[in-house]
């Protein structure tokens, strides 16, 4: 697996390579786009290759969006889990959060969902992430998010992060489909964290939207 390799460190000039190889740029389009020459270009995927491995092209543009999956979800972690503690500062009563207004204003998509499955709140991110209206998916189960093949092991997942909670990502992987309103999939990357209310265990999920490396 590519992500089992160390990144190594890449020049401003080189990062910039990968990126725009990445936006699906020939080597041609990327010279025009950095203002030097072909030949040039080539000599930058020399150097990358010296680097990363004796890999294709594309096997290195895999590579390096590998590595920032992976720097994105501890991104994402951390993030989750400022947000539980200053949430958990303020206080959970019942079911009224005093908090709303914080996750209201979350860059992330947010969900708090219950052991049933059902999505307790959801914030505006997350409302226009899923292309639901406003206040629509509060009282949904969570599957609906989630693509029907992929349903039956997620229960099992949801399952045992409640009965052993803990702050993890969701599923086995980096990145994790997902489903908006019209059944559309869109890969995303997610991170849960327990959160105990007076009245019950509920899941805060924090999510973001990822590149699809199949297109690459």
């Amino acid at each position: 697996m590519y992500s089992e390799r160390p990144a190594p460190r890449l020049s401003p000039r080189e990062q910039q390579l990968l990126k725009l190889a990445a936006e699906g740029l020939t080597d041609m389009a990327i010279a025009n786009r950095l203002g030097i020459s072909e030949a040039t270009v080539g000599t930058y995927w020399g150097r990358v290759r010296i680097k990363f491995g004796p890999f294709s092209r594309t096997e290195l543009v895999a590579i390096m969006l590998r590595a920032e999956q992976e720097a994105a979800v501890v991104e994402l972690r951390k993030a989750n889990a400022d947000l539980l503690s200053e949430m958990k500062a303020q206080g959970v009563s019942g079911n009224t959060f005093s908090f709303r207004d914080l996750l209201e204003n979350a860059p992330d998509a947010i969900f708090l969902i219950s052991q049933q499955g059902i999505i307790e709140y959801a914030n505006r991110a997350a409302e226009e992430m899923f292309d639901y209206p406003s206040g629509s998916l509060s009282g949904v189960d969570h599957l609906e998010l989630i693509p029907e093949r992929y349903r039956g092991v997620h229960v099992e997942l949801t399952r045992a992060f409640f009965h052993e909670p803990d702050r993890r990502p969701m599923g086995d992987h980096l990145d994790t489909y997902a489903c908006r309103k019209d059944g559309s999939e869109f890969l995303i990357r997610a991170s849960l964290s327990p959160l105990n209310s007076d009245a019950e265990s509920l899941a805060i999920c924090a999510v973001r939207a990822a590149p699809d490396l199949s297109q690459v």
